[in-house]
């Protein structure tokens, strides 16, 4: 084994545009651990990198955050903490960022450094200056377990306007100069996502700015997302579709970075687990956790179960736990991030081999058998107050997507408007069980 030890400097960003150092994170052969700095440990007032990191109190929370053999902290894999290896992006686009940095795609550590500078929310990890000595906190864990730890490793300078964003979509991160959508942005950080459909699903950008109308339709928080042409965007390689969604992001705003973390990584599950264990366990948790912890509780539980009984509707079958994410305005506290990804996926079964979209199918069974009951007995699972008057507010999202939606649907792509007519007239449980008139959109 290597006795040198590689680092990163772990920081976030704050809401008034300071940056502030939390930790490293080091490598140390298979070994990659993050440790935080004691002045951010002992801070009452800091900023939140995770939930994932809180205790129940403030005594458990330092706990963690000082803990030796924690897997939040520290892996013997060659993998990060969960946290950090929801930072890094999927299928093509990992293959693209390891290309980039001419490393292996399986690389962790690389590919983290390789995009440190452009990650989702406010975090930033960067090397320190060449020739540093290692700091005492990083160094301090590894010799505490007998590790040699004798010399720093070099470790390169983040690839120029490489990014890292979660997802198996072909994505780029991007800059907007003038109305182009310029991906070679020397370096700054991109304020908007352009993803590109695909050779075996051309019309996934209409599919899923259909969704993007639909939910907006129904008064949810949405990210902005437009369809640009090819001509708008100065793409770093030749594609052959003529349209791209370009997606604001909601964790850039007036130039600073606004910290954010998926669901995923708020409950712990990898990237590989981001399906998680079912509705029943992990939206309990999700809407206790709204309920609970958000700046807004009563607004985000709201919104959580509209989208929830809207992506039922639209056949979203992908509404992973990295699909739902937290934001942090003030840099402490969370509140529900706005709605991103809404794809109507049940629109790509038809002809289809049965074993194709084999999770996205069985998950679709179950929205399509959700009940009324189920809902609510999801609702008293969460411990959520007022159960009649969420339940009164989810049968009223049906009732304005049965009249509402129609006539968005004329221009959506056909197999969409086909898949999501079926469900809105009775192919799903909670629209076939809708009881009372369809309400009529106001003139």
């Amino acid at each position: 084994m290597s006795t040198s030890i590689r680092y990163l400097r772990l920081s976030l960003h704050a809401p008034d545009g300071g940056k502030q150092g939390i930790g490293y994170l080091s490598q140390y052969g298979d070994i990659l651990r993050v440790s935080f700095d004691e002045a951010y440990i002992a801070d009452t007032n800091r900023l939140t990198l995770s939930l994932n990191y809180r205790g129940e109190d403030e005594a458990a929370t330092q706990k963690i955050l000082r803990a030796g053999r924690d897997e939040r902290l520290v892996r013997n894999d060659g993998r990060w903490p969960h946290f950090f290896q929801n930072l890094l992006p999927e299928a093509h686009n990992r293959d693209r960022l390891a290309k980039e940095r001419g490393c292996s795609p399986d690389d962790e550590f690389e590919l983290l450094a390789a995009a440190g500078h452009d990650l989702m929310g406010a975090v930033e990890a960067e090397p320190t200056a060449r020739g540093e000595d290692i700091p005492q906190v990083v160094r301090h864990w590894h010799t505490s377990l007998g590790l040699d730890v004798l010399e720093p490793g070099f470790v390169e300078e983040p690839v120029e306007d490489a990014a890292a964003l979660p997802g198996v979509v072909t994505k780029f991160s991007a800059i907007q100069e003038g109305r182009r959508y310029v991906v070679k942005r020397h370096g700054e950080a991109g304020h908007y996502i352009l993803k590109l459909p695909s050779i075996r699903h051309p019309d996934l950008v209409a599919n899923e700015f259909a969704g993007y109308q639909l939910c907006a339709a129904l008064g949810l928080d949405c990210a902005e997302a437009k369809v640009i042409g090819k001509a708008d965007a100065e793409l770093p390689e030749q594609v052959p579709f003529d349209q791209i969604l370009a997606v604001k992001r909601f964790d850039r705003k007036d130039g600073r970075r606004v910290h954010m973390e998926e669901f995923a990584q708020v409950l712990g599950y990898p990237p590989r687990h981001k399906y998680g264990k079912g509705i029943a366990q992990d939206y309990t948790r999700m809407l206790a956790t709204l309920n609970a912890l958000s700046t807004r509780p009563a607004r985000d539980v709201r919104e959580f179960l509209a989208r929830f009984v809207a992506f039922i509707l639209i056949g979203n079958t992908d509404a992973h736990l990295k699909n739902w994410s937290l934001m942090y305005p003030d840099g402490h506290e969370p509140q529900l991030a706005p709605l991103y990804d809404p794809v109507c996926v049940s629109a790509f079964f038809a002809g289809e081999d049965e074993r194709t979209y084999g999770v996205n199918r069985t998950i679709d069974r179950t929205l399509r058998a959700f009940t009324w009951n189920d809902l609510e007995t999801l609702i008293h699972s969460a411990g959520l107050s007022r159960p009649a008057h969420l339940m009164r507010m989810c049968r009223d999202t049906v009732r304005k997507a049965q009249a509402a939606w129609p006539a968005l649907l004329e221009s959506a792509p056909a197999n969409v408007r086909e898949s999501v007519t079926g469900r809105l007239h009775g192919g799903v449980a909670l629209a076939a069980a809708s009881p009372a008139p369809i309400l009529r959109p106001s003139p």
